[in-house]
């Protein structure tokens, strides 16, 4: 008898989650204990949904390392034109364990959805239960696909982003009198009521079962034979031997699936064909069955608890043995079917028999589902007597996953009992990896220092020592020497590790040259390594080119890492991509878009844990907010401690001295810069600098002004193209250096910087080259930066023109840019518009007016970019 949802209070709740759902994309967690009625009320949202597609799924008791096996449930419903897509996911699943597979699951699951007309519901019950990599994708698609909604249910909450979480409460006194009075056709007793709400707790599924109870033993009177026939607890412990052993069956066969077919549950519980008919017929009538068509489910998740647990601990090992032998006498065909016999036999022991299974399963899983890899060496590390190395390796599968605290955790218990060798070196760094993005700076220089003298290849601990110092404020030098020294004897997939390291290291401490020397290595080195690891060296490039300024650099290298990507399924080790995807928008000028991705993955870093990458994903964000003028929501983001390391430290400093100058507070601005720079971290100081140029020059201080451009000159000399584009801005500005501008210009362009282009046209229309103002006007009015519009806009006037947006370009202008863009000649135009060739110069003299736009390439790129 399903549960009716009743009280004003159910109504709302469901009200809110129907209201939420209907607009895309959107995830809506319903929370609440067992029977509390989370299941009605998804499934009345999803009746109500009009126009949605409705793909439901269930994670169940043994889902933690059966990677994406909720996901395939649900998409099992669909059929069609997608047919094909669903194919490709389910075969993606299957054929995980071959390492290359044609498109990775959590890809293909976007794609499918995507292949989908209309919007579509993602119903899944009970997410606590679900696999790691299930929840990664939930996570995803909301950002993948702007037509899908995702509604799940769940005892606690998992680590899932949503935009609507309900809390299901007990019922009320008044709200269990209107539930039995619906189940009973008529209100009992005030005294009986009572009972019914102190025995269930206010719980809808146990009120229930009281009333049946109630029912069956005469207490109160029902018209209703099913309400007679008595509670289905009650009515299952009455069950004659057959009938329990069935049931019994079917709730082990129920943790890894939903239903099963008759044949296959009488083999397992021991009847002949007839025996096994005659009971299942008896607990369909009797409500503890459902059937659907040929195969049998049980009527409630908790039924299938209390059967379960009257198995008792040997009982429960001897139904798993039944099922994972009779799995693998069907066949272990695909990765799906296997990790469902591994499954099973995990649960059977005895371990020397499990651990083979559970080894299997891990294997199957490592390429392209790191979490649920996770969970099964984590099994077999409970199995074997010799478990360091299946922590080691469990630690890395938390690494690529992007859960530091817990491969630390696995880390540190593998270092404890593992042999020195190249598992304990690899385990160690990963330990100092996990320490490090986590900011518990002291920790990895802790495990760093007492691991170096036991490593069998010490290159990247030293490497990384090298970074943890160097950001700390600490003598680095020496560390990142002896890795260097050790690179060409190092073993290949720890080189990569090693001058990855070594160029953020680099990075940190000002030298361009070795930045360069140890990404070119990167690259080269990447180039012969597995899948996994040529992915997680191409995102480290990507990584320190993006900060060190080459944009295009930075996305030619993600492009590479993308097509990775999509054969493996995971990416993005300690939140690294997304750092650099905030980069590479920040400077392309999609400000908005930045600012959207950030807020959506800023919330994913800090439940990992992974601050190190959240702050700078933060100061990205502040210097974003700054730049509009934004200072209220920059402030508030400021208020963020951020981690301990001189680095993050000193780049707080300039971001106050930044939020100072734009309220004014020159003196206040002043005093974080001094801050920052006591730091003596090169990387802080060249930021540090350029800010204090503005600042002085602010102040009407030319000649701090002109000692700081200077200064950051000479600072930045072997510095980034980043550090040094800042130089050339300052310099320009401060010692109005058209040379200097000139460069700055010429490199903004080259690599599609449009707001570090504004800026020094903005200084060409200051040294008195003033059609370059209405240009600098532009960009800064197109990327939201209020204050360095404001700025234009003053010296606009000061030069006597008047401000005019891009829209004032009249369709025949706009016509004629289309065409230059095109690439036509003047002459091409005057035909192709049957203008004269004199017509055509005097359009595009009026457009380079406009727009500040000085040639034909100019213009071409700013239709390009949307700008035009």
């Amino acid at each position: 008898m399903d549960v009716p949802a009743v009280g004003e209070g159910r109504a709302g709740a469901l009200g809110r989650v129907v209201s939420a759902l209907s607009k895309t994309p959107q995830t809506v967690l319903v929370l609440g204990e067992a029977g509390i009625g989370k299941t009605h009320l998804l499934g009345e949202a999803a009746a109500r949904l009009k126009g949605f597609r409705v793909l439901r799924g269930q994670a169940r008791e043994l889902d933690g390392g059966r990677a994406y096996a909720p996901l395939v449930e649900a998409f099992g419903a669909v059929d069609g034109e997608a047919a094909d897509v669903l194919s490709g996911l389910l075969d993606a699943v299957d054929q995980a364990a071959l390492g290359h597979p044609a498109a990775a699951p959590g890809a293909m699951a976007a794609r499918l959805l995507e292949s989908l007309p209309g919007p579509t519901l993602l119903a899944i019950d009970d997410l606590h239960l679900a696999d790691a990599d299930t929840l990664s994708v939930l996570r995803a698609l909301p950002r993948r696909h702007d037509a899908v909604a995702i509604l799940g249910t769940a005892r606690h909450p998992p680590p899932l982003d949503v935009d609507l979480s309900i809390r299901l409460q007990p019922l009320t006194m008044a709200e269990v009198a209107e539930l039995v009075t619906t189940l009973l056709g008529r209100r009992p007793s005030d005294t009986v009521l009572r009972r019914i709400h102190v025995a269930s707790r206010g719980n809808p599924w146990f009120a229930q079962e009281a009333v049946l109870a109630l029912v069956q033993g005469g207490a109160v009177r029902s018209t209703d034979p099913g309400a007679r026939r008595g509670a289905i607890l009650s009515r299952l412990f009455q069950r004659d031997r057959g009938g329990r052993d069935l049931a019994r069956v079917l709730a082990a066969l129920s943790r890894t699936r939903e239903a099963a077919d008759l044949p296959a549950l009488a083999e397992l519980a021991g009847l002949d064909p007839d025996q096994a008919e005659r009971a299942f017929d008896a607990l369909v009538r009797d409500g503890v069955v459902a059937r659907n068509g040929d195969s049998y489910a049980l009527a409630h998740p908790l039924v299938a608890e209390a059967l379960y647990d009257d198995l008792g601990a040997s009982g429960r090992r001897e139904v798993h043995r039944r099922i994972a032998d009779m799995l693998d006498r069907e066949g272990l065909t695909g990765t799906r079917r296997v990790l469902e016999w591994a499954t099973h036999m995990a649960e059977a022991g005895p371990p020397a028999e499990a651990l083979p299974a559970v080894l299997r399963a891990a294997e199957l899983t490592r390429w392209t589902a790191p979490l649920s890899a996770a969970h099964w060496y984590g099994k077999a590390a409970e199995l074997s007597p010799q478990p360091g190395e299946l922590l080691a390796r469990q630690a890395l599968a938390y690494w690529k996953g992007s859960r530091p605290a817990l491969a630390l955790n696995s880390a540190q218990r593998a270092l404890a009992v593992l042999p020195a060798g190249r598992r304990h070196t690899r385990a160690a760094y990963t330990a100092v990896g996990a320490a490090h993005v986590m900011g518990w700076y002291e920790v990895a220089l802790d495990v760093a220092r007492r691991q170096i003298p036991k490593a069998d290849d010490a290159s990247a601990l030293l490497a990384q020592q090298a970074v943890v110092s160097a950001e700390m404020g600490r003598p680095s030098r020496e560390s990142a020497r002896r890795a260097w020294e050790g690179l060409s004897d190092c073993p290949p997939q720890d080189r990569a590790i090693t001058v990855g390291y070594l160029a953020i290291h680099a990075l940190v401490r000002g030298d361009w040259a070795e930045t360069q020397r140890a990404v070119d290595d990167l690259l080269t080195f990447a180039a012969a390594l597995p899948p996994g690891a040529r992915l997680a060296s191409l995102e480290s490039a990507a990584h320190v080119l993006a900060i060190a300024g080459l944009r295009s650099r930075a996305v030619e290298v993600l492009d590479q890492a993308e097509q990775i990507h999509r054969g493996l399924g995971w990416h993005d080790i300690a939140g690294q991509h997304v750092r650099t995807m905030a980069v590479v928008r920040r400077m392309g000028g999609e400000w908005a878009r930045a600012l959207e991705e950030i807020a959506v993955s800023g919330r994913a870093l800090a439940e990992a844990g992974l601050l190190e990458n959240l702050a700078l994903l933060r100061n990205m964000e502040m210097d974003i907010l700054l730049d509009q003028g934004r200072l209220d929501q920059a402030a508030r983001v400021l208020a963020e401690p951020p981690p301990g390391s001189a680095l993050q430290q000193g780049m707080r400093c300039v971001l106050r001295a930044r939020l100072a100058l734009g309220r004014g507070d020159i003196a206040a601005a002043r005093r974080e810069l001094a801050h920052a720079l006591a730091y003596e971290v090169p990387e802080v100081v060249h930021r540090a600098l350029a800010v204090k140029v503005l600042v002085t020059g602010a102040a009407g201080d030319d000649a701090g002004c002109r000692a700081a451009a200077s200064r950051l000159d000479e600072r930045s000399a072997n510095g980034t193209p980043r550090a040094r584009l800042a130089a050339d801005l300052a310099v320009g500005w401060a010692f109005r250096d058209r040379t200097r501008t000139g460069a700055a210009l010429e490199q903004a362009r080259a690599d599609g910087l449009p707001f570090e282009e504004a800026q020094a046209r903005l200084t060409f229309g200051m040294l008195g080259d003033t059609p370059q103002l209405p240009r600098a006007h532009a960009i800064f009015n197109r990327l939201g930066a209020a204050p360095w519009a404001a700025l234009s806009e003053r010296r606009l006037r000061e030069a006597g023109m008047v401000p005019e947006p891009a829209g004032r370009l009249t369709p025949g202008e706009r016509r004629v840019i289309e065409l230059v863009a095109d690439g036509l000649s003047n002459p091409q135009i005057a035909e192709e518009l049957h203008y004269s060739r004199k017509t055509v110069e005097v359009y595009l003299t009026r457009v380079y007016a406009k727009t500040g736009l000085r040639s034909r390439v100019e213009l071409a790129l700013a239709v390009e970019r949307g700008e035009l």
